[in-house]
């Protein structure tokens, strides 16, 4: 189970706003911003025509000494409304790009505006904040030159109708004034307003390049964490778990990616995690998992805050002492048992030919024959010992390669039965049709697994009946590798062997050699593969290589759970 784990995210307006201006620059938002701006516009716009029609056709905008004609003034504000229809039209269907869309928007703005601040008698009409507001909506869409070309037009406009006044009907010039703080008013709302809309689009660079940087961070976090050869479990205040490792997915038993309450993949460790809650200042004991038989120490750490992530779990296996130690002995027992396999090698050799100089003389009776067969079957015996101790010995530093594991399978599959003509074999195959790309070194992984097939050939031979061996490869969605098998039916391996069968010269066949699963495993664990073992006594036994698949492989394929 991983999170998914995700791609880096990307900002993509930056481009966008290149494709859709050349000058994107010196505009204060972005192309996307600038859009969802022009939509509120748009529904602004609509919302003052259709109020302003309706106030003046109820006589609320009409005000004493109103000379205009009231047919004209209706063309005037019926058009306002159709102008911000096709507004609206147009930004939806994209007709111009979007720096255009509100050039033109709020020059339109201006226009109508203006207009109807004259006819329904200029500062006493109120509508003088409207074209502030349209000055502001241009300082944040526009450049600021052209924010302050609208801003003198409607001071030009709210001055211009202040001066007529004053001069055709000898007001007092508190009129002029009035028109002065809004002339004042207009020219410094685009200034500031321009001036803080770049200053948001800045913050929202930096915010956007500081999420990219933790999205890195958190990216290469996951990744640390997925590699650690301990587990580690995120858990949230109701026992649900948020993030996973491979090493604990593994430890627990190798549960379904659906799985996330802890309780419910692993009790026995849901209830130590209950214990340290009512006393977390007591020791924790080792416990046995009991979906993998693995023996771990948990540790537990609080996390502070209300949501999210309550709990961090760390397992330690309780056994990489010891098998650290078992790696250092059986590193010392190869290179004993090398020395030794040398010295056997040349009277093996010279008895074996001997043995075969035997065979070929006339004058043997059928009891000497069969003694000299023995001879040489256990001549052969021996050499396969020396050949896996010298193998065990100077095995090589693995060269892992890509490798699409269904048609490589395959092939190893049709030259293993070809390789036993003498045998009734049937080598079964369950590797499906989906691509699975892994990381492999391809004579080692040939070596595995060729000597899990002969194990499970020897195993499972059954008087009388056909060998039938399946070859399974099956891949976990989103988990991020697959699972080989190799199956043979047969009595199974009893309980107080299946611990004991990757350890070096143990074997429970009479011509084994005890060094074949030994070798398996580890050329698997050189390749940063697991192989494990399961077995139902009197049906069948199954062994597993458990790989990473590489990034390559689609991960909408079909998942394939491995049983």
């Amino acid at each position: 189970m991983e999170s998914d784990v995700g791609l880096m995210a990307s900002n993509p307006a930056p481009d966008r706003d290149k494709k859709t201006n050349g000058n994107a620059s010196i505009y204060p938002l972005s192309a996307s911003l600038t859009l969802r701006v022009i939509n509120y516009l748009n529904a602004f716009r609509l919302f003052i025509g259709i109020l302003l029609t309706a106030a003046f056709l109820f006589g609320l905008l009409v005000v004493p000494g109103f000379q205009a004609p009231k047919l004209l003034t209706t063309v005037f504000l019926i058009t306002y409304v159709i102008s911000g229809l096709g507004l609206l039209y147009m930004t939806r269907s994209q007709r111009l790009e979007c720096f255009a869309l509100a050039r033109l928007a709020l020059l339109a703005d201006t226009l109508f505006l203006s207009l109807f601040y004259v006819l329904f008698g200029g500062g006493q009409s109120g509508l003088g904040v409207l074209l502030v507001f349209i000055c502001a909506s241009a300082a944040i869409l526009l450049p600021l030159r052209m924010a302050l070309f609208i801003a003198s037009l409607a001071t030009i406009v709210i001055i211009g109708e202040a001066f007529s006044k004053t001069v055709a009907e000898e007001v007092q010039t508190e009129n002029l004034v009035s028109a002065g703080f809004y002339g004042i008013t207009n020219f410094l709302t685009a200034i500031l307003i321009h001036l803080l809309a770049f200053w948001a689009r800045d913050y929202r660079l930096i915010a956007e390049r500081q999420q990219r940087h933790l999205i890195r961070l958190e990216q290469i976090n996951e990744l640390i964490i997925r590699r650690m050869r301990g587990g580690v479990l995120a858990v949230d205040q109701a026992g649900t778990i948020q993030m996973m490792n491979e090493s604990a997915w593994f430890l627990l038993g190798n549960p379904s990616t659906s799985d996330r309450v802890l309780e419910q993949i692993s009790p026995e460790l849901s209830d130590a995690m209950n214990r340290w809650q009512e006393d977390p200042a007591k020791d924790t004991m080792p416990l046995t998992l009991n979906a993998s038989q693995a023996q771990v120490v948990p540790k537990f750490v609080m996390l502070p805050g209300g949501q999210g992530v309550r709990v961090l779990i760390f397992l330690e296996d309780n056994d990489v002492v010891a098998q650290r130690a078992l790696e250092l002995s059986n590193s010392t027992l190869a290179k004993l048992s090398s020395s030794i396999a040398h010295e056997i090698r040349n009277p093996l050799a010279a008895s074996s030919h001997a043995a075969q100089l035997l065979q070929e003389s006339a004058t043997l009776d059928e009891a000497d024959h069969r003694l000299v067969q023995i001879i040489t079957g256990q001549s052969k015996r021996m050499n396969d010992i020396v050949e896996n101790i010298l193998q065990l010995s100077r095995r090589e530093k693995s060269r892992p390669d890509l490798i699409d594991l269904g048609p490589w399978l395959a092939d190893l599959a049709d030259e293993f039965t070809s390789s036993m003509p003498g045998r009734d074999l049937e080598v079964a195959r369950e590797l499906g049709t989906a691509p699975s790309l892994a990381m492999f070194d391809r004579g080692q992984l040939h070596q595995a697994l060729w000597k899990l097939m002969e194990n499970a050939v020897h195993h499972g031979e059954m008087e009388d009946e056909k060998t039938v061996i399946t070859l399974r490869l099956a891949r976990n969605r989103g988990a991020g590798y697959c699972v080989i098998s190799v199956e043979n039916p047969g009595p199974g391996i009893p309980d107080r062997h299946i611990e004991h069968i990757f350890e070096p010269f143990y074997t429970t066949h009479r011509q084994g050699s005890g060094l074949g699963l030994y070798i398996a495993k580890q050329l698997c664990e050189a390749n940063q593969a697991e192989l494990t073992v399961d077995s139902t006594p009197n049906w069948k036994t199954r062994f597993h290589i458990r790989l990473a698949l590489s990034a390559e492989t689609t991960p909408e394929l079909d998942e394939a759970e491995s049983t």
